[in-house]
């Protein structure tokens, strides 16, 4: 059986500081108007970069989830 992520995002708490782009430019980029755009599904050779991009968030407003 295979493990699936899913990243999500709380944009309530997510102050756009880019770390997670930083982190994990794969899945999260900053827009130019200053937004943040991220793909949920995490493929298997990006998941050491988001989860590298949760424990950077300083306002700890990602979150990844593990789906069997």
């Amino acid at each position: 059986m295979r493990t699936r992520y899913r990243v999500s995002v709380d944009n309530d708490r997510c102050r756009r500081f880019g770390i997670c782009a930083d982190e994990a430019a794969q899945l999260f980029r900053l827009t130019p108007s200053g937004g943040l755009r991220y793909q949920s599904a995490v493929p298997a050779e990006a998941l050491a970069a988001v989860q590298a991009a949760v424990r950077s968030c300083p306002t700890l407003a990602i979150s990844l989830e593990e789906r069997r």
